[in-house]
């Protein structure tokens, strides 16, 4: 299988397709011309800007490395990169750091394929590693595309279709 590295990235952003309600999410990496797309869920990119805010932090506490805030760094607004075409889909998220830089590592299996991997050597995988500012600029950019989906019913909190959607409290 294909093993993707990005140390630095040119880009590493989170991305969607699509109208909310029927989105889909990826992680894109690119440099030195090479793009790389990975498809995700909406909670795990949810996840992966906790497990990164959460990194952050830990880092900051324990090695007093100041940390950026969301306003003093730069947040990538353009679209997904194209061509655009889905290199795997995310079975496995991690994220490391190793004292200087940030690591994100992702691993899955090929677009279409419906087996279970038995070992590393049968998943596709990226590992980006990025500087303090790049993280943060990935977390705000990742938390700011995730609050774009569909607003919430403000009875039950549930999310709220143009069309309308069936909210228990009014039952």
């Amino acid at each position: 299988m294909q093993r993707f590295v990005f140390d630095p990235p040119e880009r590493f952003v989170v991305g969607t397709v699509g109208q909310p309600g029927d989105r889909s999410f990826f992680l894109q990496a690119a440099a030195r011309g090479q793009l790389v797309t990975v498809g995700l869920e909406k909670t795990e990119v949810t996840a992966l800007a906790e497990g990164l805010t959460a990194l952050l932090g830990q880092v900051g506490q324990t090695q007093g490395i100041p940390l950026p805030t969301a306003a003093e760094v730069e947040v990538d607004l353009a679209p997904l990169d194209a061509p655009f075409e889905e290199d795997f889909h995310l079975g496995q998220l991690t994220v490391s750091w190793d004292g200087h830089r940030v690591f994100v590592e992702a691993a899955g299996l090929a677009a279409g394929e419906a087996r279970v991997a038995e070992g590393e050597s049968e998943v596709d995988s990226l590992r980006v590693g990025m500087s303090i500012e790049q993280t943060k600029a990935f977390i705000e950019r990742a938390r700011s595309i995730v609050a774009a989906g569909r607003p919430p019913c403000v009875l039950c909190g549930r999310p709220d279709d143009p069309s309308g959607h069936f909210c228990p409290r009014l039952n």
